[in-house]
């Protein structure tokens, strides 16, 4: 029998929030973890990504943040977004990071591939970049090519604010206005950060006190940012996916790839 899609999922017919994740189940097992939280020190945190249309597949997220020397941060961001066909998208990026509320990325390097269910790098399919933001202008360097645009006003990236967010003083944070490297590479102007409410919400029999935050902007769809009183983020969302916190999401990916890597034996097998 075919799957239903998307156009058989209640989802389709209430805006994501926190409440109406914790109704879908998106939000299984997600509970602030224990102990004292420096977002401005040392720390690591993993992600795995939930959909709405689960048969789009997932993926996970891992960062980690080491405090620099002077100041600011160095950034490594672990990314695996699973594909169409069982392909997963295998993305790694290194920024270094200025001490500012955005955590503007000062340079970095980002290398992609797409891999198989064998966990084969498939041929062509390789990115690699490196880039440097200074002065209002940002260099970039791809596939031999050097590329030189200038960037008016404050300027982040998306992975920076999964570090920014974490800082952010909630009702007392002041709105913050940039532009967004998506994936360091698409432009988005016109961005703003602000926050938005706090609540207290029972998340897996704990009542958890949580700050929310916005993000609207040109090019992007709204971002809900949730942290815990801590700062810790705990749940990121915009459309149909978010990422939820969860220290098992990397193990969990690996899982999924293999059950996927067995059916695909079972179905060369009765061929």
């Amino acid at each position: 029998m075919a799957r239903k899609r998307s156009q058989d999922n209640p989802a389709q017919k209430r805006p994501l929030s926190v409440e109406f994740l914790r109704e879908l189940g998106a939000l299984k097992g997600l509970t602030p973890p224990p102990g004292p939280f420096d977002p401005a020190g040392a720390w690591e945190a993993g992600y795995r990504l939930w959909l709405v249309q689960r048969y789009l597949g997932g993926g996970c997220m891992h960062l980690r943040r080491e405090p620099a020397d002077g100041g600011g941060a160095r950034l490594h961001v672990r990314l695996a977004v699973a594909e169409v066909g069982g392909y997963v998208r295998r993305t790694e990026a290194v920024l270094d990071c200025a001490a500012d509320a955005l955590c503007t990325p000062k340079s970095w390097k980002l290398s992609s591939v797409s891999v198989g269910l064998d966990d084969r790098p498939i041929a062509g399919t390789e990115v690699a970049e490196t880039g440097t933001l200074a002065g209002g202008r940002i260099v970039t360097q791809f596939a031999g090519q050097r590329r030189e645009r200038k960037l008016a006003g404050p300027v982040t990236s998306n992975f920076s604010l999964f570090e920014a967010v974490q800082r952010l003083a909630g009702e007392k944070a002041r709105p913050l206005e940039f532009t967004m490297l998506e994936e360091m590479d698409l432009v988005k102007p016109g961005q703003r950060l602000a926050f938005r409410e706090a609540k207290a919400l029972e998340l897996n029999g704990a009542k958890v006190a949580l700050r929310g935050y916005d993000q609207l902007g040109r090019g992007v769809l709204p971002w809900q940012y949730w942290t815990d009183e801590r700062g810790r983020l705990l749940l990121a969302f915009s459309g149909v996916r978010a990422w939820v916190r969860d220290p098992k999401a990397d193990p969990s990916m690996q899982e999924r790839l293999e059950r996927a890597r067995s059916r695909q034996k079972r179905a060369q097998r009765a061929r």
